[in-house]
């Protein structure tokens, strides 16, 4: 996988959307999808999100969705890595599948990640206890 995500970052060359392809077909095997986040990819797609051609970003978005989909943990990485801005700009600016799946993305990456948290945002009264009064 290391070697895929080399090519993929390596914005000089003409391997970024060949080997984006590449990795859109592998990230349908599990293992693959932890391969891919254990050797750094997140980064590398978010950052072709940012700044790669409309058929690189299309392709990252994919690859990102399959893998968000089923995982909490990697949608909080997706997230944190600066995803949203990216993805609501690309939801404005291309083609119909690719403003569906940017869509469906930012949607996915803004659902509560842990049971607590949604707990956290939905609970807004604060009691006080007779001890803290004074």
């Amino acid at each position: 996988m290391k070697p895929l995500m080399e090519l993929m970052a390596d914005f000089g060359s003409n391997m970024v959307d060949k080997s984006a392809f590449v990795l859109s077909v592998l990230v349908s095997v599990p293992e693959a999808r932890t391969a891919l986040v254990e050797e750094g990819g997140i980064p590398v797609l978010v950052e072709i999100i940012e700044v790669g051609s409309q058929r690189q970003k299309e392709i990252a978005v994919a690859v990102l969705l399959q893998i968000c989909e089923d995982s909490v943990a990697y949608r909080t990485m997706v997230a944190r890595e600066g995803a949203i801005p990216p993805l609501v700009a690309l939801s404005q600016s291309v083609t119909s599948r690719a403003k569906q799946k940017a869509e469906t993305l930012v949607e996915l990456l803004r659902q509560p990640r842990s049971v607590n948290a949604a707990a956290r945002s939905s609970d807004v009264s604060v009691e006080v206890s007779p001890q803290t009064q004074m």
